[in-house]
């Protein structure tokens, strides 16, 4: 009787070891969760859209939007930006660094919000196959150049707020893709 007792005892201990390295394995994994969600850049989307609604955009701009993008824009369809010390961005070729504010959505109603809007506006300052998917606090641009031999993602400096711009030099490369421009965001 004495060994059942002894084997039950230590089946317990067991059990009660089990369960608290499940429990600490649980807690590590939350803190690590919290870690990774507070380094994540926080958007405020600005609705639904649809696959036309990025086939008008195309068309409008006689531009084949990357995949990526695409993405981003039937999940979000843009957004605003929450201030913090995630949405900022270091621009190697201007050694500054901006803050992005509104990444622009298709249809928002808010023409401010626009990518349809804001990339008119400036037509005649752009590449071609170029189009304007957001903005900074610095009253920059960010731009997605889709034509083939210089794809990627780009900071338009259209205000010269950088010493460095000039009215020869005020675009800034930041990412050959739309995923390597949230992953830099993301942190």
């Amino acid at each position: 009787m004495d060994v059942r007792i002894e084997k039950k005892a230590s089946d317990h201990e067991t059990l009660e070891i089990n369960y608290r390295r499940k429990n600490l394995k649980n807690i590590k994994s939350m803190e690590l969760f919290d870690k990774f969600k507070k380094n994540k850049i926080e958007i405020k989307p600005f609705g639904k859209i649809t696959k036309e609604d990025i086939s008008e955009i195309e068309e409008l701009f006689d531009v084949v939007l990357p995949n990526d993008y695409k993405k981003f824009l039937l999940k979000y369809n843009g957004g605003a930006v929450k201030l913090n010390e995630f949405n900022k961005l270091f621009l190697d070729d201007a050694n500054e660094t901006v803050s992005i504010d509104v990444l622009y959505g298709i249809h928002t109603d808010k023409k401010a919000s626009d990518i349809e809007y804001w990339t008119n506006e400036y037509a005649e300052d752009l590449f071609e196959k170029t189009i304007i998917i957001g903005d900074s606090i610095q009253h920059g641009f960010i731009v997605l150049v889709c034509d083939g031999s210089d794809n990627g993602i780009y900071y338009y400096d259209d205000s010269y707020f950088f010493d460095s711009s000039n009215e020869e030099n005020n675009v800034y490369f930041i990412a050959d893709t739309f995923e390597e421009f949230w992953k830099i965001l993301a942190g």
